[in-house]
């Protein structure tokens, strides 16, 4: 499950409207949505980036993911492997959720390895579909280009101090 997930995108699309598909989004608050065959497609193709986004870079105060459930199993030395569209058509997991359902994945060879990683790093063990899934995110497009102009910007005000 991710219970929080509904949650956090509510205050994202408030912080970073702009940067969100909104009009897309708005087609979660029929309370009907997932009954309705011809929203998946265009919804899934916002959510699953978003969600991936929720695992991956999404985090609390003191920079743990904001997932509970993914903090578990990410500190439990699991990798994230798979984010499963509609994977929980409960009322509770359309409401908590809007569906997102999640795998882990326990590899035996890597699970210390994954632990210490993300215990003394921070870094979350991902499978290569979950990472791409995170670069086709908007919201992730837009915050390396910020970052990127961020660090121009410093490289710039350095080579002039000089």
């Amino acid at each position: 499950p991710a219970p929080r997930f509904a949650a956090w995108l509510v205050r994202a699309a408030s912080e970073d409207g702009e940067q969100l598909d909104v009009e897309t989004l708005a087609l979660l608050e029929e309370p009907s949505w997932a009954a309705h065959a011809e929203y998946h497609e265009r919804l899934e193709s916002v959510l699953m980036p978003l969600a991936a986004e929720y695992f991956m870079i999404a985090k609390t105060g003191n920079g743990s993911p904001v997932d509970p459930v993914a903090r578990f199993h990410l500190g439990n030395g699991a990798r994230l492997e798979r984010i499963n569209w509609l994977g929980d058509k409960s009322a509770r997991g359309l409401r908590q959720s809007h569906g997102i359902m999640v795998n882990y994945l326990y590899d035996l060879n890597d699970i210390e390895k994954n632990h210490e990683a993300y215990v003394n790093m921070g870094k979350i063990a991902a499978s290569k579909a979950v990472r791409s899934l995170v670069r086709s995110s908007a919201r992730t497009k837009l915050n390396n280009k910020k970052r990127k102009e961020a660090d121009m910007s410093a490289n710039a005000t350095d080579a002039a101090d000089e």
